[in-house]
């Protein structure tokens, strides 16, 4: 059950370390990681900043989770999933995408969280210690495939996540069957803006819905002056300020796009937001996530059936 408060998470991307990660994979890719805590007991989700160097590969693959991906800068080149600047991608579980093979740089926002099959998130930090268990033990990582020679001679080849995944759960990996069969890919720029109805000077422009959870993309759009009043947060949602600038709490944040200039917001359900100002106008990418309430529910749910069938036990006289 929660234990803490909900709350609202402001930052400016100028103050999260960057680092190197990527699982095995083909060139190198450079993540500026937010904090990002559900508040739901079990459920672990990651938000990011992502640069992918000139060279930059995965194999053909799929995942036990559902991915979003928004492209800011240069093309992101994956077969079945190919993005440009200003398109959002949504990446099911258990469908398969790739290869990919960036013959440009390019940069963009990832949210990697549970799926509707309910497997387990496992954050890169786990992820990476299993990589270096793996390879302590012999293993090598070669443009994300896993390989390993037995003692016997035996030889084994295997997705380098899915080997990642199978060492940290002592599980055979079991990918989710496909609810969709490709990634789906949303051009923004062909989208249309719409007034909010409650919200004088405020937009959306909605990209999707997907998923039994109901997990959506969108951008808002403060106009010069607006504002977005305090309020009690109904379902969870991250907010990435990727123009212009917003007030919050006192302080100005600004938007923007580079590993430098952006300010990310990271809403819990239930939590008591300030008003939301702009005297410039700021524009906000926007990823809704309606699951965290809802599984919060499940497992309220739960605990109260079994609570209801503890009382109903005969007590011992």
């Amino acid at each position: 059950m929660r234990t803490m408060k909900p709350s609202v998470t402001i930052m400016s991307i100028a103050d999260v370390e960057l680092f190197k990660a990527g699982i095995g994979r083909e060139g190198s890719m450079a993540v500026k990681q937010f904090p990002l805590e559900t508040g739901v007991p079990g459920v672990d989700m990651e938000f990011s900043w992502n640069s992918y160097e000139k060279g930059y590969g995965t194999p053909r693959h799929k995942h036990t989770f559902d991915q979003v991906r928004f492209a800011l800068e240069g093309d992101r080149e994956i077969k079945d999933g190919y993005l440009k600047p200003g398109d959002c991608g949504f990446y099911p579980e258990g469908v398969s995408y790739g290869p990919q093979l960036q013959t440009e740089a390019s940069t963009g926002l990832g949210l990697q969280f549970q799926g509707a099959a309910g497997i387990p998130y496992l954050r890169h930090d786990d992820l990476m210690k299993a990589q270096k268990a793996l390879e302590a033990e012999g293993g090598t990582f070669t443009r994300g495939v896993y390989t390993r020679t037995l003692p016997d001679g035996k030889k084994i080849t295997k997705d380098g996540h899915a080997a990642c995944f199978e060492y940290l759960t002592g599980k055979k990996i079991e990918f989710p069957k496909p609810r969709f069969s490709t990634p789906i890919v949303m051009h923004s720029a062909a989208a249309q803006w719409t007034a909010d109805r409650k919200l004088p000077g405020v937009e959306h422009k909605h990209l999707g819905s997907f998923g039994v959870r109901r997990s959506g993309m969108r951008f808002m759009r403060l106009k010069a002056g607006a504002t977005i009043p305090a309020h009690v947060q109904e379902d969870a949602e991250i907010r990435y300020l990727i123009d212009g600038s917003i007030t919050y709490d006192r302080k100005t944040w600004q938007g923007g796009e580079t590993r430098d200039v952006g300010t990310y917001m990271w809403i819990q359900a239930g939590a008591e937001v300030l008003e939301i100002g702009s005297s410039t106008g700021g524009t906000f990418f926007v990823i809704e996530l309606p699951l965290l309430a809802d599984i919060a529910a499940e497992q309220s749910h739960a605990d109260a059936a079994v609570g209801y069938v503890e009382s109903r036990e005969p007590q011992p006289v």
